[in-house]
């Protein structure tokens, strides 16, 4: 287990060095290090399950998780809160119980989409090429298909690093369709860099997203309901 200061609305006094000291610690709670997820009910992590709340193992369950607001980009939000776990996969399950729980509270395609990537890295990090987590994989792809079923049209913001700052000196973020960003996550091994959740290539992500009732243009990108 690894240790988190636990966040409010601010993460500064987790630390011990001078320039903690205007941030208050809410409290300190215990991140799981390992990669084998116990699920808590057949459908945690998928919209609107919200089982997550009641697991033993979720430490997230009384930490405050604040929504990103685009109008106060300044303010410590669920994005900063993401960016103090572990990288790799020793943070990977701490991720699924953020944005598990995120979602549980906030139902969102935001919240949704990440709890999905965050399946996908679990399923990656607990697989190798003698075996795979089935039941990871399959949790991972209903949640990126609950983004499509239950929050189409839904966007995330990302920061432009590239880009010049706007006139008060912040990074400008935009909006990005997670419908989009679903299909480039399936289709795309170099995308995530995690193993790929469908199976025989490219053909059969298509084929399975065909058989959800969508259908996937990686060319533009475009992600389309099917009409019958």
């Amino acid at each position: 287990m690894v240790s988190l200061c636990g966040f409010g609305v601010l993460l500064a006094g987790c630390g011990e060095s001078p320039s903690d000291s205007d941030g208050q610690v809410i409290n300190s709670i215990a991140l799981p290090s390992d990669v084998v997820l116990n699920l808590a009910c057949e459908n945690v992590g998928i919209y609107p399950e919200n089982c997550v709340l009641g697991d033993p193992e979720n430490p997230f369950i009384t930490t405050t998780i604040i929504e990103f607001d685009p109008n106060n980009p300044d303010q410590d939000d669920k994005f900063d809160l993401n960016d103090t776990l572990p990288p790799g996969p020793a943070g990977a399950k701490a991720r699924f119980y953020l944005w598990a729980t995120a979602l549980a509270r906030f139902p969102s395609g935001e919240n949704q989409y990440y709890t999905a990537k965050a399946l996908h890295e679990l399923f990656d990090a607990n697989s190798n090429v003698i075996s795979t987590d089935e039941l990871v994989r399959a949790q991972a792809l209903k949640a990126y298909r609950s983004v499509l079923d239950n929050f189409w049209g839904s966007v995330t913001f990302f920061q432009c690093e590239l880009c010049a700052p706007d006139e008060n000196g912040n990074l400008i973020k935009f909006p990005a369709q997670l419908k989009e960003e679903v299909g480039d996550d399936l289709f795309r091994f170099e995308s995530t860099g995690f193993l790929p959740l469908i199976e025989g290539g490219e053909i059969r992500v298509l084929e399975t997203i065909g058989q959800w009732g969508y259908t996937y243009d990686p060319s533009i990108p475009l992600m389309l309901k099917n009409e019958f």
